[in-house]
């Protein structure tokens, strides 16, 4: 019964598979038809395993009568189950195809080659027992069609390139001269070939998206255009990017390899720059974030020095760093060491002569601004194996300069700002190894200069002089901090590459004034939380553009910290322990530094051994609207001596964002009357239905934070 049920179901399936191929071009398929063809990668390879299985019984048998007689039965109910299921997973293939995104030669391949392996089951089912003949050649064809079927079906799914994408060499080792490289052809096409391609080609075009050529990226897919000149984080291919792995619309999707941190920032600085598909690498400056990127990417990676000199005891360097003074290794597990000096008021040749003992693994020497004199050198000289020493803006005049010519291992010297002289420079020529020399901002004339240039061994840089042309826009002063969130004081350190340079600043957020804001000199120190932002004036140059950074406060470290409802396994970060690590995240939720919640409010309680005296606690988040990462609806800070007994200290609901308000991070306060505690609770509730203007609408939002400020 169940038997001849099944065989007219494979009859009817196969009668429904010509009726499908007859009005394929006018097929129109409902949402409920959808939701049965995308269960066509489910079903399929079941129809595989039970025909190889069955072809493979049938060929055993073909030699032995008895063992036919035996398993013939059997064997029956695997080419019927095999031909119906077969029959099923082509149906629900023909519906699927007819989905936007599927089109070409690739898809046609695919489609026949499985119409071809239901036809020849069907037909061996019945008749594979008339001739041998029959048989062994449907067995081969069947075999030859379930592989083409299978190969054209993989490159649909994950890309042409998917079986040998591990073996074929990776677009950072592209071996064109950054010289002659073009930012798009050669960093952002390879990325869009690996990464895109699979899914936006003449094949597959999802969301009616190609990207094979400029002019289908210029034009972008069903969702508008791909990109916006000039402005990254409102772009499509950015915002995709940035959207939560479990989001439909994140790109890649699920399951396919993601792009990594380097190649979004290389995406990203692309389209800051105006998305020009024939702009140079070279017509960067070399400063551009992504000149520096492109560095990374095209140039031959850089093998480190083979030193073949011990490494020196952690207790001999650990003697040496005081101050004013930092002794490092250059890398980690190398032996060679980098020095830096800081302090000119504690600077004395006295305290180079103390580094004697390490003067076989010292490799770099910087000693900017200190005041060394021509005669030190003579000690700088002793330390045999250096390969670069930094003398910017010292005292030297270059009386003594040949000093330096007997070290054999030398390539970079930097002497700009000094009052260093032709007739000096030229004694440089005995260096066997010297490549360049730094000494812009210094007396030399044209002249001198066209002096320099006979030396062909040495590359003397000038810097930059306009000789009186337009004048051009200074770069934003530089903060030289490394973290932006301190515990007790933070003395900020602002710079900029070009001497002469009037710094002003403002630290409570408001715009820079090129006459009444204050002017930076060499440090400044606060002790609380603080926005600064600075430019940079010059006479004959255009101001800069200010430079914006957030310094955050924290008073307190708890002693441990515990989440009571987890976090979103796919943003856990380092756990509790990421909210004081002092350091803030960008805006790449995946780059480790943030705690992502969604279903369920944030609970975290933290403990301290001692009572500390708290007025404040404040949440760094992140606001993303189009990520779906809104601020958190409420948030609620608890605290009390007794984790059973805590008190509500302070309930706020931050402002939600409107549609166009532009992505930033932000830190929500929660002050209160300060209070004596050992125990802190923090409550922070996602919003739960994303409003209607929003493409999510309904669904529930993210919150992430990546630091807690407790005051």
């Amino acid at each position: 019964m169940v038997k001849r049920l099944s065989e007219n179901l494979l009859i009817a399936a196969n009668i429904f598979i010509l009726f499908l191929l007859v009005f394929y071009q006018h097929l129109h398929v409902p949402a409920w038809l959808q939701v049965i063809g995308r269960m066509h990668p489910l079903l399929l390879h079941f129809p595989i395993v039970l025909l190889i299985l069955a072809l493979i019984l049938d060929l055993l048998t073909i030699r032995s009568e008895q063992l036919s007689a035996s398993l013939r039965p059997l064997i029956s109910h695997l080419w019927l189950a095999g031909a119906l299921t077969a029959a099923i997973t082509v149906i629900m293939g023909l519906f699927l195809s007819r989905e936007e995104g599927y089109t070409g030669d690739m898809l046609a391949w695919h489609k026949w080659s499985g119409i071809a392996v239901v036809w020849l089951s069907s037909l061996l089912y019945w008749y594979r027992y008339v001739r041998r003949s029959v048989m062994v050649t449907g067995s081969a064809l069947t075999l030859i069609s379930l592989a083409v079927a299978g190969h054209f079906g993989a490159n649909l799914t994950h890309g042409s390139d998917f079986l040998l994408a591990p073996v074929t060499p990776q677009y950072a080792k592209v071996t064109v001269p950054i010289e002659q490289a073009v930012i798009f052809e050669h960093l952002v096409k390879p990325i869009l070939e690996q990464k895109c391609m699979s899914c936006h080609n003449s094949t597959k075009a999802k969301g009616e998206l190609l990207m094979q050529t400029t002019a289908q990226i210029m034009k972008g897919g069903k969702s508008g255009p791909l990109f916006i000149a000039g402005n990254p984080m409102a772009s499509l291919m950015i915002e995709r990017l940035h959207l939560p792995m479990e989001d439909k619309k994140h790109m890649p999707p699920t399951g396919k390899t993601q792009l990594s941190l380097q190649e979004i920032e290389v995406l990203q600085h692309w389209i800051r720059l105006g998305g020009d598909f024939k702009k140079t690498v070279a017509s960067l400056k070399k400063e551009d974030s992504l000149y520096v990127l492109a560095a990374q990417l095209l140039k031959p990676a850089v093998t480190e020095d083979a030193f073949d000199f011990a490494a020196a005891s952690e207790e001999s360097i650990k003697k040496l760093n005081n101050n004013y003074r930092v002794v490092f290794p250059l890398s980690r597990n190398s032996p060679a060491l980098v020095v830096n000096f800081y302090s000119k008021e504690q600077y004395s040749p006295k305290a180079l002569e103390e580094l004697l003992p390490l003067k076989t693994q010292i490799v770099e020497l910087h000693m900017q601004k200190m005041p060394v004199k021509d005669e030190e050198l003579s000690i700088i000289k002793q330390f045999s194996n250096l390969r670069k020493i930094n003398l910017d803006f010292s005292a030297i005049t270059g009386s003594t300069l040949q000093e330096l010519t007997g070290l054999k291992h030398l390539r970079s010297l930097a002497l700009s700002g000094t009052g260093i002289s032709l007739q000096h420079l030229q004694k440089l020529k005995a260096s066997k190894s010297l490549e360049e020399v730094y000494c812009w901002n210094t007396p030399l004339t044209e002249k001198d200069w066209q002096q320099l240039a006979t030396i062909k061994n040495i590359r003397f840089e000038k810097g930059y002089d306009n000789h009186g042309q337009e004048p051009l826009k200074l770069n934003a002063p530089i903060v030289n901090n490394d973290n932006t969130i301190f515990q007790s004081k933070q003395t900020l350190a602002i710079t900029h590459p070009i001497k002469g340079v009037e710094i002003r600043y403002t630290l409570d957020g408001s715009e820079v004034d090129s006459l009444n804001s204050p002017v930076y000199k060499d440090s400044i120190i606060v002790d609380s939380s603080f926005t600064v932002k600075a430019k940079a004036f010059k006479v004959g140059w255009y101001g800069s553009d200010a430079l914006v950074a957030r310094f955050l406060k924290t008073t307190y470290k708890p002693d441990s910290a515990v989440l009571l409802k987890p976090a979103n396994e796919n943003y856990l970060a380092e756990g509790p322990k990421t909210f004081w690590d002092l350091q803030t995240g960008n805006f790449d939720i995946r780059s480790g530094k943030w705690v992502g919640f969604r279903v369920g409010e944030m609970e975290l309680l933290m403990m301290f051994n001692q009572p500390v005296n708290v007025h404040a606690i404040t949440l760094n988040t992140m606001r993303n609207v189009g990520a779906y990462i809104f601020p958190p609806t409420k948030v609620e800070i608890w605290g009390g001596t007794d984790p059973a007994k805590m008190q509500l200290l302070k309930k706020i609901q931050p402002v939600m964002p409107g549609k166009d308000d532009p992505n930033i991070m932000q830190g929500i306060t929660c002050e209160f009357p300060a209070k004596d505690i050992t125990c802190i609770k923090i409550v922070a509730a996602p919003l739960q239905k994303l409003p209607s203007w929003h493409n999510g609408k309904g669904k529930p939002a993210w919150i992430f934070i990546d630091e807690i400020l407790v005051n």
